[in-house]
């Protein structure tokens, strides 16, 4: 796999639900988020609502809300970082929206 990408849309009081990529672990709080994997990082955007991000191994969880993505890479520090319009309007577009 070089490079793959999924839209989640779940609706508040839906159960617990996550994805898991070889390098983050993204737990569902409710919401429409896109988690995007390639063989360097795997990079959690939230559409709408709140997402959990850890590392694989269930470290460093940071939460993210409507707006703010991550970059989970192996050995770098990520954060909630606010994206930038075009990097978000650049990932939508792939599912259309």
């Amino acid at each position: 796999m070089e490079n793959d990408a999924v839209l989640i849309q779940r609706p508040p009081g839906g159960g617990a639900f996550e994805i898991r990529t070889p390098h983050a672990i993204a737990a569902v709080r409710g919401t429409e988020y896109i988690v995007d994997v390639t063989l360097e990082q795997t990079s959690v955007f939230v559409v709408r609502g709140k997402v959990a991000v850890s590392r694989a191994n269930g470290s460093e969880t940071v939460l993210l809300t409507q707006g703010e993505g991550a970059d989970v890479a192996p050995g770098v520090p990520f954060a909630p970082v606010r994206w930038g319009v075009p990097r978000a309007e650049a990932l939508l577009a792939r599912f259309g929206r």
